[in-house]
């Protein structure tokens, strides 16, 4: 019997070769989409979730807003709070201060060993509730001792040939003295917030902070993860930390503490930190959305198109009910061609996946870890999973077409079932889909492009800023700059320990109610930027008391709220400062943030990053001679460099594969929805092909029946419109104020958007009465 269903299923495809194929690409579409989906969101929410302990670690976090709403939190901690937490209140566990930024390594013995790889530097206490897969060596006492460090296995082998070569051998990273490998461990997995290749003791690569280390006063901008007790309550910690905090500040103003799930650190978007991959979870909502959409659009498409083919197969049907053929037999019938085309569409779906997993992996930068021979426990869930979108696919159809009695199919040969209405709100549902998708698409972009054109309030062009300096190369630091600058095409030189993007640090006082961020600048900075001087002026090397001035900029003025100009008024900041001039406000952050107070300080003497300024005509020449001439200066340092465009760029970097990635799918959720609005189409005409036949015979025109057949279409397409515009303009509005500057709803772009989708609709309703109005008259009623 099973045999029969499926050749006479295989016949009705070869009969049917439009219908069966548009029912096979759409759920192949649909399908294969969901999946890409699904695995890119699974990617999402697996971040930080390989740790046992997961649910029990948090990062402790300071702002004036509450988690979760627009209050602006930060996570860079002064490093005296960690040991006094681990002391004082019992329900902390264990603590670990956390450095997180690249660093260079120096590899001892081997020649040209520079590399640069991502660092964690942290207390003991880290390997206690981290979890890292110890493959050669021992992490019990590791990271004790301050020349203790763990690496990866990627690293131990590519330095030392195997993990086991590893242990015993001497790294330097950074500033620190020789450091001895004690453990490797086996590579972070790519959902971890922090990443880590090497894992040094905090004060092994920081010895230079000293005592500042336990200075209440001071932040560096590491961060503060605590693990806390089974049970502990999360308010008290909170109270404790904050009674802690006023305990030892000394009077300094301190913003509350929050503590911050680490299931949460990868969604933080309105905290500061070093946190290098971040999600807004707007979009894990907006992509949910989205594979759901496409999916039901896909399963709709198909109930659709197997209704418009049963209008067609109702003699059929009646022929097998006259010869014996039980209802549940005829169930079991468009069950098995469900089933074959569902099938077909699986694994088209699955080589669609194979193909276009690695281009999502190159755009996202990570690897979702899926293959059809790799992952067989998720094959498996998906090929369950179409086999129950086949079955309900062919329920309502056969439901429908089985119901109908013999006497009414032969008295009408094309049955007398209606489905109007669900086929009118499958046509509205997919309307809205594709309405409310391409405004979102277009709001989108258009935001995306305002945050990375727009200007920022200093030159971002040909900046090229030298991160890293070796110790000998630090010690010639005016050399340095002297050198580079006679290159021709450096057009300044500037150092700083903050640039625009990498701003090292914050800092509260007591007697200010507002954190300051940091610039240790010298006085070429604000030209090399070109910053503008609102009032007053810059740096001068001939000052004799530098180390007494400050340069702020206007969002600092307001705040301090003097009365009349700012320029020559003191403000305590530890010690007595002179304001010498106002810099007009700038974008040193993303632009999803605020701007926020800054202070501009004499560097005196310290070396920070150097900026370098080129001619935009020659950057790649004037690349190339620098490296040279830094190479030459520093005995054979490699430089260690980046563009300042390409820096703020990369704060974009998630937005940006968001929006491909939601320009992507909107393009298939439109070509899906086109295939469906071209079956309901089909499907319409086909209902009313002898009606429009007896109207051309008693004389209608071509644009009388055009009028008839398409008029519904309109309707539907008003009504679908009126029901997604309040949509997108809730959504994206919601979307919008996450980010501090935005664009206003972009109702030019919304219309485009809603003149494409009415030109999509008319046009596949306007192809299928074109065909019905050529189609001869007497070939439908010639048996009527």
């Amino acid at each position: 019997m099973l045999k029969n269903y499926l050749k006479t299923a295989i016949r009705n495809i070869k009969r049917n070769k439009l219908y069966a194929g548009l029912n096979i690409l759409g759920l192949s579409i649909g399908l294969g989409s969901f999946f890409i989906i699904y695995l890119f969101l699974q990617n999402e929410l697996a971040y930080d979730q390989f740790h046992s302990q997961r649910d029990n670690i948090y990062r402790v976090v300071q702002g004036d807003g509450e988690l979760g709403d627009n209050g602006e939190l930060n996570a860079g901690i002064t490093p005296a709070l960690g040991p006094a937490l681990g002391e004082e209140i019992p329900e902390v566990v264990a603590f670990s201060r956390l450095e997180n930024w690249n660093k260079n390594v120096l590899i001892s013995g081997i020649a040209d060993s520079i590399d640069n790889v991502q660092s964690a530097a942290v207390d003991p206490g880290f390997l206690k509730f981290f979890d890292l897969d110890i493959v050669a060596g021992s992490k019990e006492g590791a990271l004790e001792s301050p020349t203790d460090l763990l690496l990866n296995e990627t690293k131990a082998i590519r330095y030392f040939g195997s993990a086991v070569a590893a242990i015993g051998q001497f790294v330097k990273v950074g500033r620190s003295e020789p450091l001895r490998v004690v453990a490797v461990f086996k590579d972070l997995p790519n959902t971890t917030s922090i990443k880590a290749e090497v894992v040094v003791p905090i004060m092994a690569v920081n010895g230079w902070r000293g005592d500042n280390m336990n200075d209440w006063h001071v932040s560096y901008g590491d961060q503060l993860y605590v693990l806390l007790a089974e049970g502990a309550s999360i308010p008290s910690v909170t109270s404790k930390i904050d009674e802690l905090s006023e305990k030892y500040s000394e009077g300094m103003a301190i913003d509350p503490s929050i503590l911050q799930p680490l299931a949460d650190v990868h969604f933080a978007l309105d905290t500061a930190g070093p946190v290098q991959e971040k999600t807004d979870k707007q979009y894990i909502f907006i992509f949910t959305l989205v594979a759901i959409f496409i999916l039901v659009c896909a399963v709709f498409n198909y109930i659709s198109l197997a209704l418009s083919q049963s209008v067609e197969r109702t003699k059929e049907i009646g022929i097998r009910k006259v010869v014996g053929a039980a209802r549940n037999q005829l169930f079991k019938q468009f069950i098995a061609e469900s089933v074959l085309h569902v099938m077909f569409s699986f694994v088209i779906a699955i080589v669609m996946v194979e193909v276009l997993i690695p281009q999502l992996e190159n755009l996202i930068g990570r690897s979702l870890q899926f293959g059809a021979f790799d992952a067989p426990v998720l094959l498996f869930k998906g090929f369950v999973f179409a086999l129950l979108v086949a079955v309900l696919c062919a329920l309502y159809p056969a439901y429908l077409s089985t119901r109908l009695s013999v006497v009414k199919i032969f008295r009408n040969a094309r049955g007398s079932f209606s489905t109007k209405r669900l086929i009118s709100t499958v046509s509205v549902f997919q309307i809205v889909v594709f309405v409310v998708l391409i405004c979102v698409a277009a709001t989108a972009n258009k935001q995306m492009y305002f945050m990375r054109n727009e200007h920022l309030g200093f030159d971002k062009e040909a900046q090229v800023v030298i991160s890293r300096f070796s110790r000998d190369a630090a010690s010639k630091n005016q050399l340095l700059r002297n050198e580079l600058l006679a290159v021709p095409g450096v057009e300044g030189a500037s150092y700083a320990t903050s640039v625009p993007s990498r701003v090292m640090g914050m800092t509260r006082y007591s007697n200010i109610d507002f954190s300051w961020h940091n610039f240790d600048v010298d006085e070429h900075y604000l030209d090399v930027l070109n910053i503008p001087i609102k009032e007053g002026r810059g740096f001068l090397p001939e000052d004799s008391d530098s180390s007494n001035l400050v340069i702020i900029n206007e969002t600092a003025a307001q705040k301090l709220e003097f009365e009349g100009s700012v320029v020559g008024k003191t403000i305590s900041l530890g010690k007595e400062l002179r304001i010498i001039g106002v810099v007009e406000d700038f974008h040193f952050l993303s632009k999803k943030e605020p701007i926020e107070a800054t202070l501009f300080k004499p560097l005196n003497g310290g070396i920070g990053a150097l900026i370098l300024k080129l001619d935009p005509s020659q950057v790649g020449t004037t690349m190339d001679a620098i490296k040279a001439k830094y190479k030459s200066v520093t005995g054979g340092d490699e430089m260690s460099f980046f563009f300042l465009e390409d820096q703020i760029n990369s704060q974009y970097k998630q937005e940006n594969i968001m929006i491909t990635m939601i320009n992507t799918f909107v393009v298939v959720a439109a070509l899906v929805a086109f295939i469906g609005l071209f079956g309901i189409s089909g499907y319409t005409v086909k209902r009313r092909l002898k009606e429009m036949s007896i109207r051309k015979v008693l004389g209608a025109s071509f644009m009388a029946i055009q009028k008839v057949l398409n008029l519904s279409s309109l309707l539907r397409l008003v009504l679908a419109t009126l029901i997604a515009l309040p949509l997108v303009y809730y959504w994206m509005n919601n979307w919008l104020s996450s980010f501090a500057y935005r664009i206003d709803l972009p109702v030019g772009l919304m219309i485009s958007a809603i003149l494409i989708a009415f030109l999509v609709v008319l046009s596949t309703a306007a192809f299928h009465s074109v065909r019905a109005y050529l189609t001869n008259p007497v070939d439908l009623l010639k048996d009527e």
